[in-house]
């Protein structure tokens, strides 16, 4: 069965969100190793979603940097180097299919995750046909984000060793 997920997005919501999400993150005891530090671009129109993510990842000792749209995204990547990418899969200009299919184009071999909470399963099957690392359905986890990061990883050793 299907259910639609219809999120509360009050400003009291997402910062109880947000505070659920950062202790959810102290509990779970995820500190990586300083010298397994990932530079992760975080691609999404959502500032609930943005800050989210980044409160994970810099919370496993990584680094996260954000943008708000596919085309600042685009712009980032041109001027700077990322170990892998979140991306959302909606969002106004240059949308996150587009924004992974460029970086097929110049950037070969950059972990791009898709992240979309419409259409899930049609949605996963064009992102991965694309070219995407992952696909993230959204609400996502903590434990979702540490799997991906840890493949995200596995896959950087198996090419640099």
């Amino acid at each position: 069965m299907n259910k639609e997920f219809s999120p509360d997005w009050s400003p009291k919501s997402i910062r109880q969100i947000a505070r659920d999400k950062t202790m959810e993150c102290r509990n779970f005891g995820m500190i990586m190793k300083q010298t397994d530090t990932l530079k992760i671009l975080v691609v999404d129109d959502e500032d609930i979603v943005r800050l989210t993510l980044k409160a994970m990842i810099d919370h496993m000792g990584h680094t996260a940097e954000c943008v708000n749209d596919g085309l600042a995204g685009k712009q980032t990547l041109k001027n700077n180097q990322y170990d892998a990418a979140f991306v959302d899969m909606r969002m106004p200009g240059l949308d996150g299919m587009n924004l992974l299919k460029w970086s097929r184009q110049k950037r070969l071999g950059l972990p791009i995750i898709i992240m979309s909470g419409h259409g899930v399963e049609d949605s996963r099957d064009e992102a991965l046909q694309s070219g995407a690392f992952a696909f993230l359905s959204k609400p996502f986890s903590l434990v979702g984000i540490k799997g991906l990061i840890e493949k995200i990883q596995d896959n950087f050793n198996a090419v640099t060793v």
